[in-house]
Parts: C-alpha cells; sequence; structure tokens
C-alpha cells in the first residue's frame, strides 16, 4: 500500500532542543548526527531530519507498535540526494518495497514529505 506522511517544524524548537546531547542521541542516527553537525547551520539540517522522521513515523506506526526515532534515518547520495535508511528491526516487522523523501528548508521553517510502499508481514 502507498502511504504518504508530512511534516513541518519550526527550527528554532530544534535549535533549542540540539543544545542537549540526549535530545539529540535520543532523536537521530549517529550518521544524521556526524552530517548535521558538519554543517555551518547544523540546527536547519537537524530540523528537517526530525520532520522527516515524523513523517516516517505517520506511516509506520498504523503498522508497528514500537518505533524507535534512530530506526530510520537519511544519508545523502553522492549527488545529495537523501535516501532513507530503516532499522533491522523496522525491516524484520513489514516490507518497505519503496520509500522516497523530500526536504526543504527556509530560515525559518523545515518540511518533509515521505512516500512508502510498505505492507506489513
Amino acid at each position: 500500500m502507498i502511504e504518504t506522511g508530512i511534516d513541518i517544524i519550526e527550527i528554532n524548537r530544534i535549535e533549542d532542543s540540539i543544545k542537549n546531547s540526549e535530545f539529540v542521541r535520543k532523536y537521530f542516527h549517529p550518521k544524521e548526527i556526524a552530517y548535521s553537525e558538519a554543517k555551518q547551520n547544523s540546527a536547519q539540517h537537524f530540523a528537517v531530519r526530525f520532520a522527516a522522521k515524523e513523517a516516517v513515523r505517520k506511516i509506520l506506526l498504523s503498522h508497528i507498535d514500537k518505533l524507535r526515532w534512530s530506526d530510520s534515518w537519511i544519508e545523502n547520495d553522492k549527488t545529495g540526494k537523501p535516501i532513507l535508511h530503516f532499522s533491522t528491526a523496522i525491516n524484520q516487522k513489514i516490507k518497505i518495497h519503496h520509500s522516497s523523501v523530500s526536504l526543504s528548508h527556509t530560515k525559518d521553517t523545515a518540511i518533509a514529505i515521505v512516500i512508502m510502499d510498505v505492507t506489513s508481514h
């Protein structure tokens, strides 16, 4: 079944939160942390990835009872395109046939849309 999730967030909410290392470790995969911290305005990069996680959750929580924030993460391919990745725990519970994510941000807001073709095992 093809499903869509979308989320928008104010960057200043994440900017305050990422000052807390526990928040960062709870919500972000180590690869997202390394990527975002390497950027000049890391809050924008953390925020847009947080929005993507919320969009993923809007889809997956109808298929999975328990979902950790770090069960999905984004890595950019060599052209810069964001690619969704899922933990082994997710892949054991459901079949993701295809996923696509689009990210965008302004100075103040970040938005993400996720489209997934998902079936339960």
